[in-house]
């Protein structure tokens, strides 16, 4: 594993425009190519909105390009032992446009990008990140050994996002402690867990209902986007249900069979068929 930190030249050298901007972003082409291709789009509009940004963000920027590796190598670590693996694939750091805040490739051995100006200077939130991002690389690897048959999973189906963030989710709370809330916003929202929390029936009755009258695509966008969650004013509450999907999981299955779930050919009828169970409980 190689860290990648792009983070350095952008802030020893920055200039609050656009043509430094399109300038770092050439120079550094290989590390920006999976962020601008599925990450970050309407790239010129994004820039000059961001320019303001990150000149106040300058400060914290130096902070996390000097602290993240370490972060990172201790997490990594952690998972290592934990889980008898090895995380041979790079890991890049960048400042990007304010799109995504961290994403894995689309591989199925992923390399992780860490977009530092969306993140929360807080080493315990950056903390959380490094380890939700890795614990969708763990979920891989664990799943490679396991043999799990990746031609038939549905990299397109909503139950194939679910287990993903359920599993990150859950991976991230057994390395950092934290609050509920800060697990899934990577900073605190007490405002989010709470309504989560007290209404978890009705969102899980009202995403299974999307489920069956949406396609793919509007459902990512209202429950997974961070600017979806229109019916409810709160957005990317599918991590939350994700979360209480892999918890629900544990209580009848081993880890293992949890974690590689989709080695089942009809993995996404067992979610389904969970999350009704899990509505149905709450009543």
């Amino acid at each position: 594993m190689f860290i990648h930190v792009t983070v350095t030249d952008f802030t020893d050298n920055y200039l609050p425009t656009i043509d430094y901007l399109k300038n770092y972003y050439e120079k550094h082409a290989s590390h920006f190519e999976e962020y601008f291709r599925y990450h970050c789009h309407n790239v010129d509009k994004k820039m000059k909105m961001a320019i303001p940004k990150h000149q106040e963000k300058i400060s914290a920027l130096i902070e996390m390009k000097d602290k993240m590796p370490k972060l990172i190598s201790d997490i990594a670590r952690d998972y290592e032992q934990m889980y008898d693996i090895t995380f041979i694939k790079d890991v890049h750091l960048i400042i990007g446009l304010y799109g995504s805040n961290a994403f894995t490739y689309r591989q199925i051995i992923p390399e992780i990008t860490f977009c530092l100006e969306k993140l929360s200077p807080q080493d315990r939130h950056l903390q959380i990140i490094i380890a939700h991002e890795f614990g969708h690389a763990l979920h891989h690897l664990l799943s490679e050994k396991s043999g799990v048959d990746w031609a038939m999973i549905d990299w397109e189906s909503p139950f194939t996002w679910l287990l993903q963030e359920g599993i990150a989710t859950y991976f991230s709370t057994k390395v950092v402690s934290a609050r509920k809330d800060e697990y899934f916003a990577f900073e605190e929202d007490i405002d989010w867990i709470t309504f989560a929390t007290n209404n978890k029936q009705i969102i899980i009755e009202a995403f299974l209902s999307d489920l069956t009258s949406l396609d793919a695509r509007a459902v990512y966008l209202e429950w997974f986007s961070i600017n979806g969650g229109k019916q409810f004013g709160i957005n990317r509450l599918a991590y939350f249900i994700a979360y209480e999907f892999i918890q629900s999981c544990l209580q009848e299955l081993s880890e293992l069979d949890v974690i590689t779930l989709w080695r089942n050919v009809n993995y996404q009828d067992i979610i389904y068929q969970q999350l009704v169970e899990i509505a149905k409980k709450d009543i």
